[in-house]
C-alpha cells in the first residue's frame, strides 16, 4: 500500500513532492509510476501561478491512497474521475466517508481544500483523472460574490457532491484529446492548456446555466437528485456498452432507470444535452472514427461492428456527424 499525505498548494509541487516520496524523479513535469506500484504517468503543469493541473493515467499493482491536508484558505480543486474499479473505491472526510465498488466510475467532483480529503483506489485499478487548482487569490480576484457564494454552498456538501455530476459527451471529447496529448510534443502544453481551460468553462457555465450549485435545495431535493444522476449514468452504460447491437427500447430504459419515459427523456435530455438515441448514435459513430483511424478496420468492419448493417446507412449517419465520409476518413489517417 502506497499512502501518500500532502498540502495542495499547486500541482507542479505536488508531484515534485509524490516523486521524493516514492524516490522517482520527475522528468520534464511527468512521473513514470514505478513498476511496484503502477505502469503510467503522472504529468503535471501550470497555466498561471494560481491555476495548475495534473493528468493521471496509469494502471494500479497495489492500493494507492492520497490524503490532502486543509489548506487555511479557500481553493477550489475540479477533478474529472474516469476510473475502472478493480475491488473498490474510498472517499473520505472527517466527517464522512463512501465506499464504492461499482466497476466503473465517472463523474466530476467539485471540492475546496479546506477540509481534509481521502482518496483510496484498489490495486488493479485503471485510472484517468484530470484535476485542476484554483488557488485562493484567484477564487478571491476572479470570481464574484454571487457566484463565489453558490461555489461556496455547493462545496460544502463535501462528499454529497463526489456522484453527483456526470462525465457527458462533451467532457469526454475533451478529456480524450488530453489523454492522447504526447506530452513530449512542441505544442502540446498550449493543448493541454486549452482543454483544460475548455473543461473549467464548460463545468462552470453548467453550474451557472442548470443550477447544480444546490442554493435553496432542501435535503430531501439533492438525495432525489443524486438518485436520478445514479440512474441516468446506468442508462448512459447501457448505451455505451461497446458489444451493444442495437439501441434499446425506451421501455427497457426507463425500467433500468426507474423512471416513466417522459421523465427519463427529459432528465437525459438536460443532463447530457442531447437525446437519448443521439447519444447512442453518436457514440458508436465516434467508435466507428477511432476504428478507422487506427489502421486495422476497413470501412465495411466499422460498420458492421457498431450496428450497421446497411454501409450506405453507415456512409450517411457518419457523413452527417463528421462532414467526411469513413472512406476519407481513412485517407485523412
Amino acid at each position: 500500500m502506497v499512502r501518500y499525505t500532502y498540502p495542495l498548494r499547486d500541482y507542479r509541487s505536488w508531484l515534485k513532492g509524490l516523486g521524493k516520496y516514492l524516490n522517482v524523479p520527475v522528468i520534464e513535469k511527468k512521473l513514470q509510476l514505478p513498476e511496484e506500484l503502477g505502469n503510467g504517468y503522472i504529468y503535471a503543469s501550470t497555466i498561471s501561478q494560481e491555476i495548475s493541473f495534473v493528468i493521471l493515467n496509469f494502471v494500479l499493482h497495489d492500493d494507492l491512497i492520497l490524503l490532502r491536508k486543509k489548506s487555511a484558505e479557500y481553493g477550489l480543486n475540479l477533478a474529472f474521475h474516469q476510473v475502472d474499479v478493480a475491488g473498490f473505491f474510498k472517499v473520505s472526510e472527517p466527517n464522512d466517508s463512501i465506499t464504492d465498488k461499482s466497476p466503473k466510475r465517472n463523474s466530476i467532483f467539485l471540492s475546496s481544500t479546506n477540509y481534509d480529503l481521502e482518496l483510496t483506489y484498489s490495486r488493479n485499478s485503471a485510472l484517468r483523472i484530470v484535476g485542476i487548482l484554483f488557488r485562493p487569490e484567484f477564487v478571491q480576484k476572479c470570481l464574484k460574490r454571487d457566484i463565489l457564494l453558490d461555489l461556496m454552498l455547493y462545496t460544502g456538501q463535501r462528499l454529497r457532491n463526489v456522484n453527483r455530476v456526470p462525465i457527458t459527451f462533451e467532457y469526454r471529447k475533451l478529456l480524450d484529446d488530453i489523454f492522447a496529448t504526447d506530452t513530449q510534443s512542441p505544442l502540446s502544453n498550449l493543448v493541454l492548456q486549452n482543454r483544460i481551460l475548455m473543461l473549467t468553462e464548460k463545468f462552470l457555465s453548467t453550474f451557472l446555466e442548470k443550477g447544480i450549485s444546490g442554493r435553496n435545495i432542501t435535503g430531501k431535493k439533492v438525495r432525489e437528485k443524486e438518485k436520478d444522476i445514479r440512474a441516468l449514468r446506468e442508462v448512459e452504460e447501457i448505451l455505451t456498452n461497446g458489444k451493444l447491437e442495437k439501441f434499446p427500447s425506451i421501455e427497457v430504459l426507463s425500467k433500468t432507470a426507474m423512471m416513466s419515459s417522459t421523465k427519463l427523456k427529459s432528465k437525459f435530455k438536460t443532463v447530457y444535452g442531447m437525446k437519448l438515441y443521439e447519444f447512442y448514435n453518436r457514440n458508436r459513430l465516434e467508435k466507428a472514427k477511432e476504428m478507422l483511424l487506427s489502421g486495422s478496420y476497413s470501412v465495411k468492419e466499422a460498420g458492421l461492428e457498431i450496428g450497421f448493417s446497411n454501409l450506405s446507412n453507415f456512409a450517411k449517419a457518419f457523413k452527417k456527424e463528421f462532414g467526411v465520409l469513413p472512406k476519407e476518413m481513412l485517407r485523412i489517417r
